[in-house]
């Protein structure tokens, strides 16, 4: 997670290096960058999986692994932007890495063991996001922007190999029957009014909160950031919501085990919607930060309150298969997200993309007050 996410404070101006110098069309492709692991992991993803059931899970772990090692160090390599979204797209579709980890924890852990073990997991893989955009920051600033590609493989390298020769898998039944489920799982979401309304907040909460991530740092330049530190601030800036996510994870996951998600779900989006647009208005790159912890404070209670919900309204034998939907539907929204923002970013300015990130993130509240629950649900 530390090298998927290393190359994010630093991948717009990638794009500039590339020999992108106009702004409009600089955050055009840079939205497009973002988008590219997005386009085909929408659909490789459940297809690795497939595998994996069929092949092992930790096969399908190195794999995710070595895949990502590969394109990574090739992205050292770009000529042009072109070479760059190419290699993006490859990073998408041979990578998976996260969605394999989980499948391997989830198949050989112990049943009165596996939520401790998942939460530890996506632990493990947060703090790597937050780790990432400070380390690629302060490498990019301090080497320049190619080797950090290079050392990025290198770490992926590094955990292949571990994988491979310290990980062992026992619990691996072949299976065949992933094509089925994965139709009866849609069939079943689909069939119910509530599993619906949920995949949808899925998609658009997740557009909302990853609308602005690739004109960040184009913002970020405007609020008179030293030039010979903007790389690390950046990462500062991206990692603080991280953070705040990481340090009231537990209490939204207690309030989830508690209280019904409508309304956490309705007071974080607002927060997190207002807030968003709020950024706009701040003149010097300081008080960003108070602002980036407010929104990661929330930002950390809307998906996986969604999640939790999902996963509380699902059958025993099918709640994996949901979760898995549910994970593409993430995926499709931030692909959605970075498709739109090349788009606004590019006709109308970056303001106009965390105008519309904030309004997406509002709108929840609206589906969330029409919505009637069962008659035997009680909200709180």
């Amino acid at each position: 997670m530390i090298g998927m996410s290393a190359c994010v404070p630093f991948l717009p101006i990638y794009v500039r290096q590339l020999g992108i110098t106009n702004i409009h069309e600089a955050q055009f492709w840079s939205s497009i960058v973002f988008a590219g692991p997005y386009v085909l992991s929408i659909v490789t993803v459940p297809i690795w999986g497939s595998l994996g059931d069929k092949y092992g899970r930790k096969s399908m772990v190195v794999r995710a692994i070595i895949g990502l090692a590969i394109a990574m160090f090739l992205m050292g390599f770009a000529r042009n932007v072109w070479d760059l979204f190419l290699l993006r797209v490859l990073q998408g579709a041979v990578s998976g890495f996260i969605a394999a980890s989980l499948a391997f924890v989830s198949a050989e852990t112990p049943y009165d063991r596996s939520g401790f073990a998942i939460s530890m997991l996506q632990s493990a893989q947060s703090a790597g996001a937050i780790i990432g955009p400070f380390a690629g920051g302060v490498f990019s600033d301090l080497f320049g922007i190619r080797p950090v590609f290079y050392i990025v493989s290198f770490l992926c390298l590094i955990s292949g190999i571990l994988i491979i020769y310290y990980v062992h898998e026992q619990n691996f039944i072949p299976s065949g029957k992933m094509h089925s489920s994965v139709i009866q799982n849609l069939k079943y979401i689909i069939a119910q009014k509530e599993l619906r309304m949920l995949l949808i907040l899925v998609m658009i909460t997740q557009g909302g909160i990853h609308f602005t991530s690739p004109v960040f740092p184009f913002f970020v330049e405007t609020l008179h950031v030293p030039k010979e530190y903007f790389s690390t601030i950046t990462g500062f800036l991206i990692g603080t919501v991280g953070i705040f996510s990481i340090l009231f994870a537990t209490k939204w996951g207690r309030r989830n085990d508690t209280k019904h998600y409508k309304k956490t779900l309705i007071v974080s989006s607002a927060i997190v919607g207002v807030f968003t647009i709020l950024q706009l208005f701040i003149t010097n790159w300081i008080w960003l930060f108070p602002i980036r912890m407010i929104i990661g404070v929330f930002v950390g209670a809307i998906v996986p309150t969604i999640y939790s919900a999902l996963s509380k309204r699902s059958n025993a034998d099918n709640v994996g298969g949901v979760m898995g939907i549910a994970s593409s539907g993430n995926l499709l929204g931030a692909l959605i997200s970075f498709l739109l923002c090349a788009v606004i970013s590019s006709q109308f300015g970056y303001a106009w993309v965390f105008i519309l990130s904030g309004i997406t993130l509002l709108s929840v509240i609206p589906i969330l007050i029409g919505f009637k629950p069962n008659s035997n649900e009680k909200l709180s």
